[in-house]
């Protein structure tokens, strides 16, 4: 697990090892707020980790699309669904401005701050070095929860749940289970997936992990790369896209989601550039939920 939490340059890891003097407590983490010369506690993630139960659905975060994992969360309020969940910050401002609304939500979220290096606080473009940065975490948090022997439903902030999605993952001869981008199927999205935790799941994500430091062509080239290759071995469920609609298969249909049968499970906001671009069309078609 130190090798893992040490992969990327200039990272500082917030988990203190014996002996080894950190601004840490066994608890929490201090650090000033935004707000000036008051101190706020951060959880960390070493102790959420260890008080999860499976499955754990992973979300994280910065401050820039801080609206759109609200609006995440207030889709999955509206369900009935047994699982934890889990929202990583990737910087302090998210930390404190979710901690503030986690009161006002019926739905339970464990709420934590990155232990690797902060990312910035706006929204980042896609492709940039920050974006980049931000999405090279994401392998680390679904890796980490693996290797505790934890289910990984890993989904983007920009995502809305409109069903329960948890019957879809109950076969256990899969040991995958990933949304399609594309009508072919040959391109599979790096952004929401649900992981069996196991060992063919966790050799993959650590090899993702290490292609995706190296290759500059980003998460989702390396996501489908590695996939290519582990799939004969490693069980792998498409689901079906008239439930689990990508931004472009979405933007196609032609009538309004809610007049479709069976209805939409989960809208994903992607192949639109941008928090702006993706906030205005899921307000354009009634998939907003956070009240102004």
């Amino acid at each position: 697990m130190r090798e893992l939490l040490a992969h990327l340059p200039n990272e500082r890891v917030l988990l203190g090892r014996p002996g080894l003097k950190t601004d840490v407590d066994d608890n929490v983490a201090n650090h000033k707020t935004p707000r000036g010369n008051e101190t706020e506690k951060f959880v960390k993630l070493a102790n959420i980790i260890r008080n999860l139960a499976s499955p754990v659905l992973l979300t994280t975060t910065n401050y820039g699309f801080l609206d759109l994992v609200l609006n995440l969360l207030h889709s999955i309020e509206r369900l009935s669904m047994q699982l934890t969940i889990l929202v990583i910050c990737e910087d302090k401002t998210a930390y404190v401005e979710l901690l503030k609304r986690q009161s006002n939500f019926s739905v339970k979220f464990h709420l934590t701050l990155t232990h690797l290096q902060e990312s910035v606080a706006k929204a980042v473009d896609y492709k940039s070095q920050p974006y980049i940065s931000i999405v090279q975490k994401r392998v680390s948090y679904v890796e980490l929860l693996l290797q505790r022997g934890l289910d990984v439903f890993f989904v983007d902030s920009d995502v809305v749940l409109l069903e329960n999605p948890l019957e879809y993952f109950i076969d256990d001869k899969y040991d995958v289970f990933v949304q399609s981008d594309t009508a072919n199927k040959d391109n599979l999205c790096a952004g929401f997936f649900y992981l069996r935790a196991n060992d063919k799941t966790e050799r993959f994500v650590r090899t993702w992990r290490h292609d995706l430091v190296k290759d500059p062509r980003g998460s989702q080239f390396t996501f489908n790369r590695q996939l290519r290759m582990f799939r004969p071995k490693m069980k792998v469920k498409v689901l079906p896209m008239d439930r689990f609609m990508s931004g472009q298969v979405f933007l196609k249909l032609e009538k309004p989601w809610f007049e479709s049968s069976p209805l939409p499970v989960e809208v994903h906001a992607n192949f639109m550039i941008g928090r702006g671009e993706k906030a205005d069309m899921l307000k354009k078609h009634e998939l907003w939920f956070v009240k102004d």
